[in-house]
């Protein structure tokens, strides 16, 4: 066999084998991704206090924070002496 026809051959199982690769990785990849995509989107909602899909959920923690020193100015406006 000449060695046009070894490259040749090489080319051609070369070629064969990233098919056949890339096909396998595909759907390897879809796979795990069907796997971890609930996790994810579970971990990112519980990380940002809202539903990733639907939007529903507690106050951002700014607003919480603000809320609190709010009241907290609120109860000691009340308790002071000097109010009544």
């Amino acid at each position: 066999m000449s060695v046009d026809g070894w490259l040749s051959l090489m080319a051609v199982a070369f070629l064969l084998g990233y098919i056949v690769g890339h096909r396998h990785g595909r759907v390897e990849g879809f796979r795990d991704g069907a796997v971890f995509a609930p996790i994810e989107m579970r971990r990112e909602s519980l990380e940002r206090g809202r539903c990733t899909i639907c939007g529903t959920g507690t106050k951002k923690q700014a607003d919480q924070h603000a809320g609190q020193s709010g009241e907290a100015a609120d109860a000691s406006r009340r308790s002071s002496p000097d109010r009544e």
